[in-house]
């Protein structure tokens, strides 16, 4: 199952991790969702590491998470230009990306492979 794309609307802050925000979707859940603008949802990375390499404004970083787990973490969030390759790439996706205005013609474009 992929990411909850609405979890900016429906999860809560629970915690703060290297300046973005940690979410559950309530006080007792265990899956974590870390960042805003770019979330990704730690039960679903298995760090592959595509995101990381694909993201040409370095905005994740590789790390163990609480189980040993290497996951991409959105360390740089605010460095995200928001062209949406990492959820393109992401073979689990288990990331999303905070839409601005043209960001779904741009995924459109990308994987239709025409211009919008």
């Amino acid at each position: 199952m992929p990411i909850d794309r609405t979890f900016r609307e429906t999860w809560t802050i629970v915690n703060d991790h290297l300046g973005h925000p940690v979410w559950r979707l309530s006080e007792n859940a265990t899956i974590e969702i870390h960042g805003s603008r770019v979330g990704v949802d730690f039960s679903l990375c298995y760090g592959c590491t595509k995101c990381v390499n694909a993201c040409p404004t370095v905005v994740f970083e590789l790390i163990q998470d609480e189980s040993g787990q290497s996951v991409a973490d959105p360390e740089r969030e605010d460095d995200c230009i928001l062209c949406l390759v990492c959820e393109i790439v992401c073979p689990v996706e288990a990331i999303s990306v905070e839409r601005e205005g043209g960001s779904d013609d741009t995924l459109t474009s990308l994987l239709e492979g025409t211009r919008g």
